[in-house]
Formats: structure tokens, sequence, C-alpha cells
């Protein structure tokens, strides 16, 4: 599937980032003892309950500006790993959010026109997941110009997932409450807030859903009746982090049947993970 070509993409600017280089060295022998070498699909499917112990030993606990925002693209690069590896083989695929790797349809459906200033939603990450018999294109070059034009010919086959990475809770979970909550209002025609731009729309798609996924760094026993937790536990597509489910969040590998679960077809996941791991390896373990 030249789809691959789009995750290569998504994988190649996870490792140009600097925060990558320094932490993967230290996951990946973690990565690799889970997994049995990334060799046992019921436990490459299970890092998603384990990303929050992984991802601890490279947190240096520093509460400064450089110190979160590192943390933050560390946890966001580790979760696109993650999906990413889960998704191998199938027709969806996860990437930061960059013009760089996201086709430019997808960008303008999430745009939020208010008045004048555009803007879109927080640095996230986004699913795409393709329908049956989309037309990737087979070379590399020009690639996102040319899937671009089968989106738009396909953009009401498309189902688009945003997912905001956060380290912590307590700080950050009004942000992704109030952005499911402008990406699914109905505003009147008067209003000054709009969905999309250049004719396209979040409405447009099959499907749109909006996520967050935490570590979280915290050692605070989250509730359900706290508030932290309330604010995102009503999200389209709900809340997650990496430990086991509980009461108060789901693991991440819960997401791929809660949001992404027509990206395996008839195919049970670890069916999926189990039929493209081997010929997918060496794209997930490479520094």
């Amino acid at each position: 599937m030249s789809i691959e070509i789009q995750r290569q993409m998504a994988m190649e600017a996870i490792r140009a980032t600097k925060i990558w280089k320094t932490c993967w060295p230290i996951w990946e022998p973690e990565v690799l003892k889970r997994s049995d070498d990334l060799s046992n699909p019921a436990k490459v499917f299970e890092l998603g309950s384990q990303l929050r112990e992984i991802f601890l030993l490279t947190n240096t606990g520093t509460r400064d500006q450089s110190g979160v925002s590192g943390a933050g693209s560390a946890w966001e690069c580790l979760v696109c790993w993650y999906l990413n590896l889960v998704f191998a083989g199938t027709n969806a695929v996860a990437m930061r959010q960059s013009r760089k790797v996201v086709p430019s349809a997808l960008m303008e459906a999430t745009t939020i026109t208010y008045g004048n200033y555009q803007t879109n939603t927080e640095s996230d990450l986004c699913v795409i997941v393709y329908p049956d018999g989309f037309e990737f294109p087979t070379e590399e070059k020009n690639y996102l110009e040319n899937i671009n034009i089968e989106i738009l010919n396909r953009l009401s086959e498309i189902e688009l997932g945003i997912i905001q990475c956060k380290t912590n809770w307590n700080e950050n979970a009004q942000i992704p409450m109030l952005w499911d909550m402008v990406y699914h209002s109905n505003f009147e025609s008067k209003s000054r807030i709009k969905i999309g731009r250049n004719g396209r729309s979040t409405q447009n798609l099959k499907k749109f859903s909006y996520a967050f996924v935490t570590v979280p760094t915290q050692k605070t026993q989250f509730k359900p009746t706290q508030m932290p937790v309330k604010r995102t536990s009503n999200l389209s597509g709900g809340n997650y982090w990496g430990k086991p489910s509980s009461d108060a969040a789901l693991s991440v590998s819960e997401i791929f049947m809660n949001n992404f679960q027509s990206a395996f077809g008839r195919k049970q996941i670890q069916e999926s993970i189990s039929r493209s791991i081997k010929s997918k390896h060496e794209l997930f373990i490479r520094s």
C-alpha cells in the first residue's frame, strides 16, 4: 500500500526532531524488551498501557518552559510512534500536525476562523483513515500534492481524528474540552466563528473526533469526580492515558476500537499487527 509512503514521511518527521534523537536510544531497549523485539502482536498492542512507564525513563522533572515544552514534544512523538506501529499495514496513518505531512485539504477543514483571524487547534496529532479503494500516489515526489487531489474527490469518505497530547492533566484539561466544543458546534450564519476554509469543513468528513491523551506525569490518583477528568471524559474521541484503563481514563490502546475501528476492516487488531509487523519492523526501530 502506498499509504506507507505517507507513514514513512510521518515517521521521518518524528525522527528529525532533536527530542526524538535524545529520547529514543533510552526508550528503544525498553520497547524491545516489553514486546519481544516487536515480534509479539499482543505485547505490541499492550504497549499502549505502558507508554507512561516508557516515557518516564526520560522525564527530567524540570518545570521551566523549555523542559515542559521538550517533554510535551517527546510525549507527542512517542504516542505518534505507537499509533503508527499498530496502524502499519492498514489504511490509517498518524502524524504530527504540520503542513509538511498533513494534506492541505484536511488542514483547511480543521481551520477555525474568528472574525478575520484563522487558526488551527494547538500542535496535535491527527489520524487519517482512508476509504477502501483510495488511490494513493505511488511515488514520494509531490506526494502531498497528489494525494490532496484524491482527498478532495472523496472528502465525504475520509475519517479524521485529532488527538491532543499533554504530559499532565490539571493545567490543560479545559483546552481540549473547548476545542471539541467548537468543532462540534453549529454556529449561526451571523456568528463570527466559522469552521473550515476554502469550502471545506469537518462537517464534510465521514467522521471527525477529538481526543485527549496524557501521560500523566503527576502522581495524583485521578478519580472520575475530579474536574480535570470531567472536562475530558465527554470528548467526542474520549480521554486516554499511557496506563492501563481505569474509570478515570482508558489506555491509549483503546483508542483504535473507539475511534478508528474501520481502519482494520474485519480483522482483529492483533491479527492486523501480526500480518504487518515483520515487514515494517525496520521503520519503527530505526533511530
